[in-house]
């Protein structure tokens, strides 16, 4: 008789849910990956936490960007020289920031432990595919009400063009220091201090919508995305060492709201073992409200596309709804995030993220205090389940044979 332990979803959701305040690098973040850890151990497989360590404040750091670049601003009308530089500065380092490549004034920001609870199999097969989902939960702020994340959507709908708030605030560095690099070609000019003007002020307006989220409460994380790790056990007990073709492995990453730490942590120290062209990765991030959506390119900037083999298949699945000959209804679209998938892709490694967004485009209830268990919808976790079942099997049984 098999005595290990079963997965339901909805109770791995709340037992998750129960470490209130688990942010990255906090103890409750600590404790929930202990859980995660001993839960892998219960469906009989391996569940190993690896520390690593992270400087989570993002908002912060990008707090001062924004400091730096208004001061850039300011002086620059003086010292058109020195000002450029500030806001050079303060742009290379959230260009740096958002797309990965390192890290600068976040530096300055303190240090915290954070862990990723890692999972392996035997080493036997050609290939190895890797389930993720982070574990830790994210700060809420103003910027993250509901009625404004709607909003952004109506907006983003109309225009045919979805963007998140990093790629504005990205964009009014560029155009300052664009009127600032001007500036050292025409130092008086009436028209120029106009123009500067708007990126300055949307600079300044960010300040404040960045400390709000600094020192914002964190969210019960019930979608994102606890949702995700509970269906990742699910996956885990239903295809742990019955891939034909694949070892699978899981990765519950701390610190995904901090820009993906605990994920770019552990590729950067496994990358040497990770063979790119027999590895692959899917994602599980918010899927407990809404219709499967899986991401065709993902970044804050400037998005990179995922694995067109990956997204064939997923695109295949599609297709079947729309004739009818599956259930479950999914689409794809291009993500304004940086999640943990996309970590992995951006070192050149195979992956696809798989989501739940609403008919607007975006995950309700997102970095909000709403986001509760109560709030879930039994049909998107079930949707997603079995949507990755599908693409498991099709994986093994596709790409499976072809390493």
């Amino acid at each position: 008789m098999d005595s290990r332990a079963r997965i339901d979803t909805r109770e791995e959701i709340e037992a998750l849910v129960a470490y209130e305040g688990r942010g990255a690098g906090t103890d409750a973040e600590r404790r929930a990956a202990d859980h995660l850890a001993r839960r892998l151990r219960d469906i009989g497989r391996e569940g190993e936490l690896e520390p690593v360590v992270i400087h989570p404040r993002f908002a912060l750091t990008h707090a001062l960007h924004a400091v730096v670049a208004i001061v850039g601003s300011v002086v620059s009308v003086s010292s058109a020289p020195i000002g450029a530089a500030l806001v050079l500065l303060a742009a290379l380092s959230t260009y740096a920031d958002l797309t990965g490549r390192f890290f600068l004034f976040r530096r300055l920001t303190a240090r915290r432990a954070s862990q990723n609870v890692v999972s392996a199999e035997g080493g036997e097969k050609p290939g190895v595919l890797v389930l993720l989902a982070h574990h830790d939960a994210a700060h809420t702020g103003g910027v993250f009400r509901p009625r404004s994340v709607e909003r952004r959507a109506r907006i983003g709908a109309r225009i045919r063009r979805p963007f998140g708030l990093a790629e504005v605030f990205f964009v009014a560095l560029i155009l300052l220091l664009g009127c600032c690099l001007v500036r050292l070609l025409v130092p008086q000019s009436s028209v120029l201090g106009l123009v500067q003007l708007v990126p300055t002020a949307a600079l300044i307006a960010s300040v404040p919508l960045l400390l709000d989220i600094v020192f914002g409460r964190i969210v019960p994380g019930a979608n994102d995305n606890a949702s995700g790790a509970a269906t990742v056990l699910a996956l885990a007990e239903r295809y742990g060492g019955r891939l034909e073709h694949f070892d699978l492995w899981c990765v519950f990453a701390g610190a995904e709201e901090a820009q993906a730490l605990g994920m770019r942590e552990w590729v950067r120290r496994n990358r040497g073992e990770l063979d790119p062209a027999r590895t692959l990765f899917v994602d599980l991030d918010k899927v407990g409200a809404g219709t499967v959506h899986y991401a065709r390119k993902e970044g804050l900037i400037f998005p990179l596309s995922y694995d067109a083999r990956l997204l064939g298949l997923c695109d295949e699945i599609a297709g079947e709804q729309t004739s009818g000959e599956s259930r479950v209804a999914a689409r794809g679209y291009a993500a304004r995030t940086t999640g943990d998938a996309a970590a992995a892709r951006a070192r050149g490694l195979r992956a696809v993220s798989i989501s739940c967004l609403n008919e607007l485009g975006y995950v309700p209830q997102y970095h909000a205090p709403g986001d509760t268990p109560e709030r879930l919808e039994d049909e998107a976790l079930e949707d997603a389940y079995e949507f990755c079942c599908e693409l498991i099997e099709r994986i093994d049984a596709q790409l499976g044979p072809e390493l």
